[in-house]
């Protein structure tokens, strides 16, 4: 059984994501409709908005952009990201250097297409409170093949069953079931944790360390990219719900948070 911790003191949280309008919907309707923070977002274009605000901010959730909707403007040199977390701390008082930073992007073969920077990155951002050879603490995680994937795991018995290669066509896919993003709540939500336990057991995975997530990440990675060469596609999974896991809003019952 799954269980929601309301009242967790979860601190500053940071999430870097690709995309302009999807992963801020989704972590909004998670972060505010289901688990009542507050919500800030500053997007590429400088343009911010808070949502939900809250008498105390000891806990809130602040999602930022890259500067493009690719991987390789993840990096220790990457100068926007530098700007951005400037910002953050100097205009919108953010401490950056003591949040939990989760940087939540799709596998899309079309734009991410360097699997050597991609394993980097997942060596090097294990940890979202603690940094391991990067610039910054963080921990890298992906949707293959497309934050939908996490969509789809709130709605569809066995996901993981499903394979498409990219999230244009599991967009449609989704689109064409009739399953909306906006109809997520605390039960799909807990489909949504089983579906990505369940796919993890398919792949061979029972247990991981989220304080050191880096070798679980290369394995799912290389399995699914094992898999793209032969079938080109990729199976359905989403490591969203990983979030709530590493923050304990959400334990699995027998299981300290």
């Amino acid at each position: 059984m799954i269980r929601f911790n309301r009242d967790k003191n979860i601190g500053k949280v940071l999430l870097i994501v690709e995309g302009l309008d999807t992963e801020f919907y989704l972590l909004h309707r998670v972060f505010t409709r289901i688990f009542n923070f507050q919500f800030e977002k500053l997007n590429r274009m400088l343009k911010y908005k808070k949502f939900n605000p809250q008498e105390s901010t000891q806990s809130s959730i602040f999602v930022i952009n890259t500067k493009e909707s690719a991987l390789k403007f993840v990096n220790d040199a990457d100068e926007f990201l530098d700007m951005m977390f400037e910002t953050l701390i100097e205009q919108y008082k953010f401490p950056v250097d003591r949040a939990a930073i989760f940087y939540v992007f799709d596998r899309d073969v079309k734009s991410n297409t360097d699997p050597v920077h991609i394993r980097h990155l997942m060596r090097s951002l294990s940890n979202s409170r603690e940094s391991n050879g990067f610039g910054m603490q963080g921990l890298f995680l992906i949707s293959y093949p497309a934050i939908e994937s996490f969509v789809a795991s709130n709605f569809i018995d066995n996901s993981f069953g499903l394979a498409f290669e990219t999230g244009s066509e599991l967009k449609a896919y989704l689109r064409d079931q009739k399953l909306n993003q906006c109809r997520i709540n605390e039960d799909t939500l807990t489909k949504a944790v089983s579906e990505m336990v369940l796919a993890l057991k398919q792949l061979g995975i029972s247990e991981y360390d989220l304080d050191h997530f880096s070798d679980t990440n290369l394995f799912i990675f290389n399995q699914q990219e094992e898999y793209y060469l032969t079938n080109r596609k990729y199976k359905l999974i989403s490591l969203v719900c990983i979030i709530l896991l590493d923050l304990g809003l959400l334990a699995f019952d027998g299981v300290e948070d």
